[in-house]
């Protein structure tokens, strides 16, 4: 009898096969379609993004009638500067605080500075700060610059005001405090400088000469070192001799519970009460020297060396010092006084901070520049002298291209605290290296978590701002020495190794995220892909895998690098330009939303993230008009390089004018961090930002990783710019630029990386001494070596080819998966 059911089923099951394959075949067919259709959209997008560079839009036209005209005006200097030099600050008072009825105080916010990298000081201030010496719990956000009493706060005092002529000035060119006192009976002139040679030294020298007086001349002399304060614990002060007198102190508290104690050894000359000018001399000179150390014999060696030169060779090789500084890298404009004097301001406040470059004796480490440089960074004061995003972002470019070696001082500031920058990492569930948002002596986390705990913990861009700055050496440099023998490959790898494993994987968008963040806006702390922070992720290990190659890495570790770019890399989601063609910040960003500072015109530059000309238009018309008017200095002189891009001149003009005009004060060139005198002073971030503007924007270059682009035009109401020392792979290049013309001349050939410019189809071999002339516009210079392009460059997109493959891989999938049910 023959099994009816079975026979059934097998029937039954045939049609249903049949059903099934044929509903495959339609949904595979759907499918097809729709990935054809998506890939249609994505690649019109892609041609629309990256396509015509020309088209402009007025999609966002700024309204010049509404906009705060709070930033455009210029304060009126209350003491103004009266030389007609442009290296020379000078006045005929001093910056005061207070009024009429309460009295007037010495403002020494507004006062110059001297320092050489090792020490500063604030001329007439009782406090000396030194290079790596910080007190206060780091976890608690109180570390700072240690307070050292400063021995030369010296005021001289002439035996009779009538008749007397003052003068205060800073010369720049010199590194010199002048103070001039003029009777008819006496001249006293008074020096104060921070040894540019022997850099443990910071001297005072008075100068006594006769006018018409006779018989004794008594100049009196008055010290303020200020109190012992709380940030060392003090031996009592011995003397080592008649001349000489010697302290140690060591740090009362310490950043960290496990870091070291440090110590400090100051020796100094004791100061009179006066010097006497007898009836039989016409002149007479007195030095008093301060030698400061974390070593006790390097601090001895130093004072009796300035002892044995005080009368000789002390001030003579303190100059010849720092004109070796300005003959190696400078900026000069011809036509425009006042806008000289403020770009020889900002070299010089950035430099003083700075490790000299030829100096006697070890260098100690470096540890970082602050916003208020070395002379600024008491307890809840100035940054408390740590060391943020400012370093790498705003001071250290214009350093990077006409002083390359205190670049790599910078960079190996970093590379010495990485230790912490791993712990951190780990602490958080990723790998790598992360990098605290302030940073002091240790490298540990030292944010007040009372003032910004969004700041201590979100402001992780700062960890792809390193990153970024390595990559900004390499280019400028191709230093293989310092990627393989001082741990510069380590650097750019683990910070890449960080940015691998923080993002999180989208399934939705096949996408990965980086969430939890702040941008370089502070108004908004918690967000998510903020589009700055993920594109400075993304560079950070498209340059670890081009580094890998340029360092001959083993295949097995090129291929680790190599997937951190394909896998994660590559698939970073971007906000999406929007209909009205301009970046959100972040996800979900409320276009016309107030924000801080400069953080999506970045992108343009420096991070130099390819779109369209439409799109890099309108981010800054979007964010000009939201940006707080009362920012910081640095923001405008982004906006005046964007406007500088597109040649909008007359925007840039008033961008560069905001950059600067309210935030520099007089006679000494002081900068503030904010309007009407607020927030930090001497606020080198700012000068970096300005000087950006000059050479970035009115000089045109852009530094790629295998060629340096130019484009320069000149700065407003200037007759000619010349930039003098700027490097490149080795070589020193002086730039002239004319309204019509400019000249490269190079003064000094590196060896190893021949160069060749190219503007239009004109090529030039360079050779030291031989000028080239060119008509001014684009331009660009590369090494003519033959294995230079043996590692492909990293291409710096706008994220549309990723999105795509992104998108393509994610059909894909979806259609493998329809085709497997």
């Amino acid at each position: 009898m023959p099994n009816l059911y079975v026979q059934s089923y097998s029937e039954e099951s045939y049609k249903q096969q049949f059903l099934q394959t044929r509903m495959r075949t339609r949904r595979l067919y759907l499918a097809l379609c729709l990935t054809l259709v998506l890939l249609f959209i994505n690649v019109a997008a892609y041609q629309t993004i990256l396509g015509n560079n020309s088209k402009r839009t007025k999609l966002f036209a700024t309204n010049d009638q509404t906009r705060n005209k709070s930033r455009r005006r210029r304060q009126d200097a209350d003491v103004p500067d009266i030389s007609n030099s442009p290296t020379i600050f000078e006045s005929d008072r001093l910056p005061v605080t207070g009024n009429s009825t309460i009295g007037y105080t010495l403002n020494t916010r507004l006062m110059a500075s001297i320092g050489n990298g090792h020490l500063a000081t604030t001329v007439y201030s009782d406090t000396i700060f030194v290079n790596g010496l910080y007190s206060g719990d780091g976890f608690k956000g109180r570390s700072h610059r240690a307070t050292i009493p400063s021995q030369n706060n010296i005021r001289a005092m002439l035996p009779s005001e009538e008749g007397a002529v003052r003068r205060f000035a800073l010369d720049v060119e010199r590194g010199v405090f002048f103070e001039t006192m003029t009777t008819d009976q006496v001249t006293v002139e008074q020096r104060t400088y921070a040894h540019q040679f022997y850099t443990r030294l910071l001297v005072t020298e008075i100068h006594v000469t006769r006018g018409q007086g006779t018989g004794d001349i008594v100049i009196g002399l008055t010290t303020n070192p200020g109190s012992d304060g709380q940030d060392f614990l003090w031996d009592s002060i011995s003397s080592p001799s008649v001349a000489s007198r010697y302290r140690h102190g060591t740090i009362n508290v310490t950043e960290t519970a496990t870091s070291t104690r440090s110590e400090v050894h100051m020796y100094w000359t004791p100061v009179p009460s006066s010097i006497t000018l007898a009836s039989s001399e016409s002149q007479k000179s007195v030095s008093y020297i301060a030698s400061i150390d974390t070593d006790q014999a390097t601090a001895r060696e130093s004072f009796e060396i300035g002892r044995q030169f005080a009368r000789s060779d002390l001030y003579p090789t303190h100059l010849a010092a720092w004109r070796k500084v300005w003959d190696a890298g400078r900026i000069e404009v011809e036509g425009n006084l006042n806008l000289q004097k403020i770009i020889n301001g900002a070299l010089y406040y950035i430099l003083s901070s700075l490790p000299a470059q030829e100096h006697y004796g070890t260098a100690n480490q470096f540890y970082g520049l602050s916003p208020g440089g070395l002379a600024n960074g008491k307890l809840l004061q100035d940054y408390q002298g740590h060391s943020f995003w400012d370093t790498e972002t705003w001071m250290y470019p214009p350093i990077l291209m006409l002083h390359p070696t205190l670049a790599k001082d910078i960079l190996s500031y970093r590379i010495h605290v990485r230790g912490p920058a791993y712990d951190r990492a780990q602490q958080n569930g990723h790998q790598g290296l992360r990098f605290p948002w302030e940073s002091a002596f240790t490298g540990v986390e030292v944010t007040p978590g009372d003032i910004c705990w969004e700041c201590r913990e979100n402001q992780q861009h700062i960890t792809g701002d390193i990153a970024f700055a390595a990559r900004q050496y390499v280019s400028a440099t191709r230093d293989l020495g310092w990627l393989q023998d001082e741990n510069g490959w380590e650097l750019i790898r683990e910070t890449a190794r960080f940015w691998k494993s923080r993002p999180t994987f989208n399934r939705k968008r096949g996408l990965y995220d980086i969430n939890g963040v702040m941008p370089p806006d502070e108004f908004h702390h918690t967000v998510n892909n903020s589009i700055y922070t993920n594109v400075v992720a993304k560079l950070s290990m498209d340059f670890a895998n081009y580094t890998a190659c340029l360092v001959g890495e083993a295949e097995e570790t090129a291929g680790e690098v190599e997937s951190w770019v394909t896998d994660v890399g590559d698939r970073l989601y971007l906000p999406e330009i929007t209909d009205e063609k301009y970046h959100p910040e972040f996800e979900g960003y409320p276009k016309g939303e107030l924000i801080k500072q400069a953080d999506v015109i970045l992108l343009g530059y420096p991070l130099m993230w390819k779109m369209s000309d439409e799109v890099r238009k309108n981010d800054l018309n979007v964010y000009e008009e939201v940006t707080d008017p009362t920012g910081p200095a640095m923001t405008w002189s982004m906006f005046c390089i964007g406007w500088l891009e597109l040649q909008e001149y007359s925007k840039a003009s008033q961008m560069f004018q905001d950059s600067y005009s309210i935030y520099v004060k007089e006679p000494f060139k002081i900068w503030t961090e904010a309007h009407q005198g607020l927030g930090a002073v001497n606020f080198i971030t700012g000068m970096g930002g300005f000087l950006q503007a000059v050479l970035f924007g009115y000089g045109g270059f852009r530094l790629h990783v295998d060629h340096l682009d130019l484009n320069p035009v000149l700065p407003p109401d200037t007759d000619s710019m010349k930039i003098y020392g700027l490097d490149y792979l080795g070589s020193s290049l002086d730039f002239t630029i004319s309204r019509d013309q400019v000249t490269i001349n190079v003064t000094s050939l590196g060896g190893d990386y021949p160069l060749e410019i190219k503007a239009g189809d004109t090529s030039y071999t360079l050779q030291e001494g031989v000028p080239v002339q060119l008509p001014r516009g684009p331009a660009s210079i590369a090494t003519t070596r033959q294995d230079s392009n043996r590692c492909t460059p990293p291409v710096v997109g706008d994220g549309t080819a990723d999105r795509l493959k992104a998108t393509l891989w994610m059909l894909l999938l979806s259609v493998l998966l329809i085709a497997m049910q």
